[in-house]
């Protein structure tokens, strides 16, 4: 029900995500549009606004309720911020605390103005100010809430960090950045991204000053400006220093023993976790025995189409994962998950089966629960049975990753 009445309110305000489906920029000669940073982004295997004219219309999720909800409340935090960074003092604040011993990290919003009274304030007045001049969650929704937005004493960042969830996980309003900007990126106005893909190209929308924006991962990685993302995520929370995922290395160049991925399935639109049109699944693992520690967190990079993944297709693949010439004697644990390149404030730790290793990796998802299959993990022969390789399979209710020794 609750889900019902939300979607009553969005629609309204959003009226292009619902009636003018797969449509591309020479259909919108004229209008506003917010121009993709790659030419393949639109996919055929989509259903959503390709050329979105609004930073709202670009986040709005039609097909899931319970991320549509928390990205409408990272569009009011993300207004909030971009007006906080216009101020040089707020800019300087907020950029301060996301960067430790040279380290990144994500920082809370709540912290921050736990921290400053006067940045508390003024993240209130512009949180209230979103929430009045725009006719989406909670308005409509929550009960008093007009009165709640009026009253300058309300504490909106408290209210809307508590309703900050994805099924059973609750999240913090975090704001990071991928790279620390340099110092010639104080003489550009701050970009702020809220962390949500919303094409092929695997943009996400915002705005560079005040102009609506798409951006896409080069220029989210830029260091000349500074460009923060808001998402959900972890206070805190520190990057492993992964890098983008690299591309196969030719079959020459590969060591003669070699692990491949073989083929896979996702179980359904219930274990699609991306908005746009295909889904990139990404896989990881560490080498643990008897090695020191090697660690790997984007070992391939593959898109797999909503629509193979709604009528159950077994994609087939030939991607390295592993090219070790000890591999038998080795001990590895592989993992597969959903790649968000703009969720370093959610830079979560993959599980690992009971009993494998004690060691983690962390991957870049918006969700916690956005992993596919955690389950391979032991020394080479244990994955095969044999030193001339094989197939090896795990299935569990989200997935079926079939890899292959060669």
């Amino acid at each position: 029900m609750f889900f019902a009445i939300f979607a009553v309110f969005i629609i309204p305000s959003c009226k292009k995500e619902t009636t003018n489906l797969e449509i591309k920029a020479s259909d919108r000669d004229g209008e506003d549009i917010l121009t993709p940073s790659c030419e393949d982004y639109c996919s055929e295997c989509g259903d959503d606004v390709c050329t979105p004219s609004t930073v709202l219309e670009a986040i709005t999720d039609t097909g899931d309720a319970s991320n549509n909800k928390v990205n409408i409340i990272l569009f009011h935090y993300a207004q909030a911020v971009r007006e906080a960074a216009k101020n040089t003092t707020y800019r300087q604040y907020i950029e301060n605390a996301l960067t430790v011993n040279n380290v990144g990290v994500s920082v809370s919003l709540l912290t921050l103005s736990d921290n400053n009274s006067s940045f508390a304030t003024f993240l209130n007045s512009k949180l209230r100010q979103s929430m009045s001049e725009n006719n989406i969650y909670p308005r409509g929704v929550v009960t008093g809430i007009d009165s709640d937005i009026a009253d300058t004493t309300w504490d909106a960042n408290s209210f809307l960090k508590g309703e900050l969830a994805y099924g059973s996980d609750s999240y913090d309003p975090v704001v990071y950045y991928l790279s620390k900007p340099d110092a010639g990126a104080a003489n550009y106005p701050v970009s702020v991204l809220i962390a949500q893909e919303v094409n092929d190209c695997d943009d996400v929308a915002g705005w560079k000053g005040d102009t609506p924006a798409l951006v896409g991962e080069t220029e989210g990685r830029d260091d000349s400006r500074s460009v923060m993302i808001v998402g959900p995520g972890a206070d805190g929370n520190t990057s492993e220093g992964l890098a983008p995922p690299p591309t196969e290395a030719p079959a020459g160049d590969r060591v003669t023993t070699t692990v491949n991925m073989k083929n896979l399935k996702i179980k359904g639109l219930n274990y699609r976790y991306e908005k746009n049109g295909k889904s990139e699944v990404t896989g990881c693992w560490i080498k643990f025995s008897p090695s020191p520690v090697v660690k790997n967190g984007y070992n391939f990079y593959l898109k797999v189409c909503k629509d193979d993944i709604k009528n159950q297709t077994t994609i087939s693949s030939n991607i390295n994962i592993v090219s070790d010439s000890d591999w038998n004697s080795n001990s590895y644990w592989i993992g597969f998950y959903e790649y968000d390149w703009y969720a370093f404030g959610s830079n979560w730790t993959m599980p690992t089966p009971s009993g494998c290793t004690t060691e983690t990796v962390k991957t870049q998802r918006k969700f916690i629960h956005e992993w596919y299959n955690y389950d391979f993990c032991g020394t080479g022969l244990s994955y095969f049975g044999s030193t001339s390789g094989g197939d090896a399979t795990q299935e569990n209710s989200k997935s079926k990753f079939v890899i292959t020794g060669l």
